[in-house]
């Protein structure tokens, strides 16, 4: 797993540099797939988010994290065929988008600390590159799930109680087709 960082603006990371490839590489390892990845994470401001977000999404306001897969039909078993049917390697996954100023604000209402925040948007964007979603409520418990898996063996690497991991409410696009 390679994770190309983009940070133009001397945002604050949240969480130390290193946690993002292993962060990434333990979502890899969660779904079961064995395969050599590239995923560029960029940083950005609330305006920049809020111009990508109503670009992409028709939200005129800052979000926390955006994926844009390059993988058409990405989940799993397609990112695995696409890396068995190419001589790619790595396999380019997409890129995720944070707005560390958005994880930090919402952080306190989820009961979490900023960096908690940041590893499970990081966590949830790469499961949206692997075409992970959230769009009804079967779905959006699998993801939490998987979530949660991840986020708990990175505790535990990090020399933390695991029991002790907790993330926000699962997110719900219907907000978004009311433009809340």
């Amino acid at each position: 797993m390679s994770v190309l960082l983009s940070n133009d603006a001397g945002l604050p990371l949240l969480v130390a540099e290193e946690e993002f490839e292993a962060a990434l590489d333990e979502v890899l390892r969660t779904v079961g797939l064995d395969v050599d990845a590239v995923v560029s994470v960029a940083y950005v401001d609330d305006d920049e988010m809020r111009e990508l977000n109503h670009a992409w999404r028709g939200i005129d306001a800052p979000t926390d994290v955006l994926s844009f897969p390059l993988i058409d039909g990405a989940c799993p078993e397609e990112v695995l065929a696409h890396a068995h049917d190419t001589e790619e390697a790595p396999v380019e996954l997409g890129d995720i988008v944070l707005a560390p100023a958005v994880i930090e604000a919402q952080a306190p209402a989820f009961g979490t600390t900023s960096a908690e925040e940041c590893r499970l948007m990081l966590v949830h964007g790469m499961l949206h590159l692997l075409g992970y979603d959230h769009m009804n409520e079967e779905d959006a418990l699998a993801m939490e799930e998987r979530e949660l898996t991840v986020l708990r063996a990175l505790a535990t690497r990090r020399g933390e109680d695991p029991a002790t991991v907790r993330i926000g409410p699962v997110t719900r696009h219907h907000e978004d087709e009311r433009g809340e």
